[in-house]
């Protein structure tokens, strides 16, 4: 059933389409939000995975995060009024709770509702956020051993090549991503259908990525979005020899345009391998992410 707001407004649940594309990212822009999940693209590339339906008003949007709950939405994007007013909506029909919230939301949660909602940390959730300088640079010991994961990928091949992903090549990155999927299962085949999708609509999401060449044979792509334009969203990596990942990676950040400063490499999602393989990359930043959860 549809909620409805103080002004008799009904919240109704949409799919999300392209046809919302300019009214979302202006609310997210407006709203000064750098976090990657509001992106168009990504909301668009997930929505299947993560059951995201959503609700756009004039200036806020919610999006209803099915695969988590039935009444679990991601904490609105856009003004204060236009958040206030899809909360207390909400609050007079459910026991909302919030995923991915960050520290200035919990406060706003705090200040507006004081004492109507319950925090948990999803360390799961934190998005790592690595300095572009400092990961081309890779300077002092701090870095050792990442340094030494670098110059073993670039050993595994005489000669590297890397091009701007673009419709002309974006096919080749769909190949390197299927057989990249080959043998995985769970988690790995949902981010691998997410990349497809988003591959497969590149110029539309307004995707920037790079193909990368060993010895002649495809063999890594990247793609993502710019947050801001300082603030790259690596959305996908898929790198076809793991021992080249860390290599790669600083490849992306070598091509990268000058004005990005900061690369956002998206949460690890509690896996133990990949949490590993991000701290050994030694983030500037892990943004603190809390579930908000009505009391």
């Amino acid at each position: 059933m549809p909620l409805n707001l103080g002004n008799h407004t009904p919240i109704r649940f949409t799919p999300i389409t392209f046809s919302q594309m300019e009214k979302i990212e202006f609310i997210r822009k407006k709203s000064r939000s750098t976090m990657y999940v509001y992106t168009f693209a990504s909301l668009f590339v997930w929505q299947e995975h993560e059951g995201y339906e959503i609700y756009i008003s004039d200036d806020a949007f919610l999006i209803r995060h099915g695969v988590r709950g039935e009444d679990v939405y991601l904490f609105p994007c856009g003004t204060e009024t236009g958040k206030k007013q899809l909360i207390d909506t909400l609050l007079t029909k459910c026991s909302p709770v919030f995923s991915f919230v960050t520290d200035e939301d919990m406060l706003f949660l705090e200040r507006v509702y004081s004492g109507r909602f319950r925090f948990t940390a999803c360390r799961d959730d934190y998005p790592y956020l690595y300095d572009k300088d400092e990961q081309i640079a890779l300077a002092g010991k701090e870095f050792k051993n990442l340094r030494h994961q670098v110059n073993l990928g670039r050993s595994m091949a005489l000669s590297w090549s890397v091009e701007p992903l673009c419709d002309e090549n974006v096919d080749r990155a769909r190949i390197i991503n299927r057989k990249w999927t080959e043998g995985r299962s769970g988690d790995d085949l949902a981010d691998t259908a997410a990349a497809e999708k988003a591959l497969c609509h590149f110029s539309q999401l307004q995707l920037w990525g790079a193909l990368f060449k060993a010895d002649d044979k495809d063999v890594a792509y990247a793609a993502g979005v710019f947050v801001i334009p300082e603030i790259f969203d690596v959305s996908f990596c898929k790198v076809l020899n793991r021992s080249c990942d860390c290599f790669i990676k600083r490849e992306l950040y070598r091509f990268l345009p000058d004005e990005v400063k900061t690369v956002d490499s998206e949460e690890d999602m509690g896996l133990p391998g990949l949490r590993t393989h991000k701290l050994l990359r030694r983030p500037k930043e892990l943004i603190r992410i809390w579930e908000g959860r009505a009391i």
